[in-house]
């Protein structure tokens, strides 16, 4: 099993790529950079607004002080936009991740402090959350340029690279057992697959009956804990008050976000 071996506080997949995004840039990139965060932004509202299937090139353009044929040189098409924003959504949800595999305590702690950070990402950018799935759609990578498409497959892999290094915590720390190798790719997907439906359900089907009836401050840790368990990481739920941990991640971690969503 090819997985990535790390230790608290050391660079990862990310931090290389920070490095390489820091190097300097003349005035016109910097610019076309500014311009194009700008659309990007300018998409996000339409999408937030209308949602993806509403998101045109004609909105984008008319938003804002730019003509069309300038938004098509950022942009060869809304699939290509969709594309871009599914880079960003990605690079974010790297920098939480990377929080939480810093996160002092088990190899558990660290886990329940990556889906704390996921959720507060998703609740801040539900948009965005979304991009990464609708960007993998074949109505997107059909549209959406070669370069874009090759970026996002690049970001996508130091995520997984990143759930991989959570796995191999856990075993290095003698926290998580597996019977076969081949179980761990499936751990980190069920890890993934779990946040999301989770998440995107929260925030998209609230008045849902399945949904409605839940705790909604607490539903995202017990499916946290129902998923851990069943996989024996250890500590169990049973003997360690994950609530704390995850407020505790909260507050240490991603205190920045938690006061955008509940500004005084």
């Amino acid at each position: 099993m090819e997985t990535v071996m790390l230790e608290p506080h050391v660079a990862t997949p990310f931090d290389k790529a920070s490095k390489a995004d820091a190097a300097p840039l003349s005035r016109k990139q910097l610019a076309i950079r500014e311009r194009e965060k700008e659309l990007m932004a300018i998409a996000r509202e339409v999408v937030e607004r209308e949602g993806f299937a509403h998101l045109t090139m004609d909105k984008i353009a008319a938003a804002s002080d730019y003509s069309k044929g300038t938004v098509y040189n950022h942009f060869s098409s809304k699939e290509d936009l969709i594309a871009a924003l599914a880079i960003e959504a990605v690079l974010k949800e790297i920098t939480f991740f990377q929080r939480a595999f810093n996160f002092e305590g088990t190899s558990r702690d660290k886990v329940v402090a990556m889906h704390a950070g996921y959720h507060i990402f998703s609740q801040l950018e539900p948009v965005m959350s979304m991009c990464a799935i609708v960007s993998r759609t074949s109505a997107v990578k059909e549209k959406a340029s070669t370069a874009r498409l090759a970026k996002l497959e690049e970001m996508e892999a130091k995520m997984v690279a990143l759930g991989e290094a959570f796995l191999q915590d856990g075993i290095q720390k003698g926290e998580l057992v597996l019977p076969d190798e081949r179980v761990a790719h499936s751990i980190v997907f069920a890890n993934w697959a779990m946040a999301f439906g989770t998440n995107v359900l929260l925030n998209n089907a609230p008045e849902s009956q399945c949904v409605s009836r839940l705790v909604r401050t607490d539903s995202a840790l017990v499916n946290v804990n129902f998923l851990l368990d069943g996989m024996g990481w250890l500590p169990l739920s049973s003997d360690v008050d994950y609530r704390a941990v995850w407020h505790r991640a909260e507050t240490t971690l991603f205190a920045n976000e938690i006061a955008l969503l509940n500004p005084s």
